[in-house]
């Protein structure tokens, strides 16, 4: 039994050594891999994009919290501050749009009597924004969804200290510009978002269709095999 599976094996490396278009086959095999890969990088953020659209819900009605109640909230709950917010700081978040033109969303930090913080999303400007516009001390109370905080990518721009512009809502950048103590997740506001700011609605953003990215990616990885395939005579 083993000499017959070391013929076998020793024929098919000469049938591969053999090959009419040996070169075109094994980088053809790398890239039907390379498209695989892609296809089934698409398919999983289908899904994430599914289950987080499943598990957003908008309630009849929002709970009243106050920012120590933010850390044992859930993710993608709609609530209601409580209390006076003294203005700390804004930055305007770059590389947004809405309705396809670009712009930015007014990042504002406030705090409360007791000297607690939270992060508020407060909704899309245009470029011509400046974020001193944006500085307020406010009785009003806020409502909108609490979010996790933006994940630092491997590759990227960076956020630059002292700048009144931010690439992402990085929770330990903000803290250590602020010197403050921010909750677990942030709020983003769904209504009541200022004068001249353009509330988000979470659900009607852009989402791309990562499925038919998926199908295509699939389509050139087969495309490719059997054009390598057909070239070497192996079907």
């Amino acid at each position: 039994m083993i000499l017959v599976g070391e013929i076998r094996h020793g024929q098919m490396l000469n049938r591969l050594n053999n090959l009419p278009n040996k070169y075109l086959f094994y980088f053809g095999l790398i890239f039907v891999f390379i498209f695989i890969s892609l296809s089934y990088w698409q398919f999983t953020s289908y899904l994430e994009e599914r289950e987080l659209s499943a598990q957003i819900s908008y309630p009849q009605e929002p709970t009243e919290v106050l920012i120590s109640q933010i850390n044992i909230s859930n993710e993608f709950s709609l609530i209601t501050t409580q209390g006076k917010l003294q203005f700390v700081k804004s930055w305007l978040l770059r590389s947004r749009v809405n309705n396809g033109v670009s712009g930015y969303h007014v990042i504002t930090i406030f705090k409360n009597d007791m000297n607690e913080h939270i992060l508020i999303n407060r909704g899309w400007v245009p470029l011509s924004a400046y974020v001193d516009n944006y500085n307020l001390d406010t009785e009003m109370s806020f409502t909108g969804m609490l979010y996790t905080y933006d994940e630092i990518p491997r590759f990227g721009q960076e956020d630059i200290p002292g700048s009144e512009y931010i690439f992402r809502i990085d929770k330990i950048f903000l803290q250590n510009e602020t010197e403050v103590i921010l909750p677990n997740y942030y709020l983003q506001l769904s209504q009541n978002c200022g004068s001249e700011i353009t509330c988000i609605d979470t659900l009607d953003q852009y989402q791309a269709p990562h499925l038919g990215y998926a199908f295509q990616w699939i389509f050139f990885a087969i495309c490719l095999a059997v054009v390598v395939l057909r070239k070497n005579k192996l079907i």
